[in-house]
């Protein structure tokens, strides 16, 4: 049975996260977390307007361009490059590559102009959240090594461009790291 922490923990990263509306926050807690009675309900309705008023106050200090949006334009750039360049893919890197596939079908497959990827999770994601820096994951469509870590050079490449600090050791049992990543990613609408 799930706790109320539980369920707080789940409204901030969904609300922080950026990329839900609050419909779309209190469909995915609802759904995570069945046994709510109407009581119950009607608290997560207002736990997740209080997180998203708390999210909008704090929107108006950021800066006009964050980390997120430098990370943004960075994908934009490396699908420019014939990099498929997803945010938060799949929960795990396992469900991550899945959704690499999706996209590299709804694109065309072969016929694409696509041949490396690079993504970061929902867990990477809440590393990020928590200001531990955010671990984004690469590799090549052929499954090659070698032209794995010429996607990973891509991607440091983009990054350090938009000016973050990047750690990656060269080889391909690494992940790419950004250093100090500030998660501000504004809420849609």
């Amino acid at each position: 049975m799930a706790t109320k922490e539980d369920i707080l923990n789940c409204v901030k990263s969904l609300v922080w996260s950026g990329e839900f509306d609050e419909t779309e926050v209190a469909y995915d807690v609802g759904d995570r977390f069945s046994e709510l009675d109407q009581a119950g309900k009607f608290w997560l309705l207002l736990v997740i307007q209080a997180e998203f008023e708390s999210k909008r106050k704090a929107e108006q200090t950021w800066p006009k361009v964050t980390d997120f949006d430098r990370l943004d334009r960075a994908f934009t750039m490396l699908q420019a490059q014939g990099v498929i360049a997803l945010h938060r893919a799949g929960f795990d890197q396992s469900e991550g590559l899945e959704d690499v596939a999706d996209a590299y079908e709804e694109a065309g497959g072969k016929s694409s102009d696509y041949a490396g990827h690079c993504f970061y999770t929902e867990q990477d994601q809440e590393g990020a959240l928590d200001g531990s820096g955010l671990y984004i994951g690469y590799g090549h469509l052929s499954g090659k090594d070698a032209k794995a870590i010429k996607v990973a050079e891509m991607l440091r490449a983009a990054l350090e461009h938009e000016g973050f600090s990047v750690t990656w050791d060269g080889t391909i049992a690494s992940r790419v790291f950004v250093e100090g990543f500030c998660w501000q990613r504004r809420s849609p609408g």
